[in-house]
């Protein structure tokens, strides 16, 4: 597609020059956002209330590795949130560069990855439980607000925006990236912009509580006076040594 006439990524980013056209948004936008904040945070709590003993106090050492492998999915997460607003120009242009070259909504992705990742943190067998729990709402939500993100941006870039689905997966990430002329470069300025922060401060405020909740809270609530579940803390049983 070298011809410019055929490739409407030749110039660049493509920019968004007409405004959305999407029936009744806002109000199915306000319900999700509803759903999302009172639907979610629960379950964060249970991620903290279910955080009943650390990571290297599992009994097996698979569930230690599958506790590991939760903190590894919450740090992945966060990294594939700021690499995807370091490319995100809302409102302004189609993000087609980076992360938004191998799935259409890194953002949720990274959400995703985070969810999943607090719930395998919490304690074997729950974290199961959890997990399952945050994935099934976690479908049901995102699927009906990228559903209505889709219907806005048909709406404003047509059929560039369609030939962008047709090579570029919804959810799950393909390997190699899609790449269809001159695109964006990454911006540590503009990911800040984007309040990079949130999702960074966000998660480790939740690591923090589930680790108070393992280390603290719950050697008190079985019987150590707070002195001694300190100093058990402090100690390594913040991570279960």
């Amino acid at each position: 597609m070298n011809d410019t006439s055929d490739n409407p990524f030749a110039q660049g980013p493509l920019r968004a020059e007409r405004p959305p056209e999407i029936r009744d948004g806002k109000r199915r936008e306000k319900r999700l956002d509803r759903l999302r904040l009172q639907g979610f945070w629960p379950v964060y709590a249970a991620f903290v209330v279910l955080a009943l003993r650390p990571p290297l106090a599992e009994e097996h050492p698979a569930l230690v590795g599958l506790r590991l492998a939760g903190l590894g999915l919450v740090l992945l997460g966060v990294a594939m949130r700021v690499w995807s607003l370091g490319y995100l120009l809302k409102k302004a242009e189609l993000a087609t560069a980076g992360p938004y070259g191998r799935t259409r909504n890194p953002l949720y992705v990274g959400t995703w990855l985070i969810g999943c990742g607090l719930a395998l943190n919490a304690a074997w067998p729950f974290n199961l439980a959890l997990l399952a729990l945050f994935n099934a709402m976690f479908y049901f939500i995102y699927r009906a607000q990228i559903g209505i993100e889709e219907e806005m941006l048909r709406s404003i870039y047509g059929e560039p925006y369609a030939e962008y689905c047709r090579n570029v997966p919804r959810f799950l990430p393909r390997l190699s990236a899609w790449r269809a002329g001159d695109v964006s470069r990454f911006s540590l300025a503009r990911a800040f912009r984007n309040h990079a922060w949130e999702p960074v401060a966000g998660t480790l405020l939740l690591l923090a509580l589930q680790t108070a909740s393992w280390g603290l809270a719950w050697p008190v609530i079985r019987g150590l006076t707070v002195g001694e579940a300190w100093r058990r803390f402090v100690f390594g049983g913040w991570i279960g040594l």
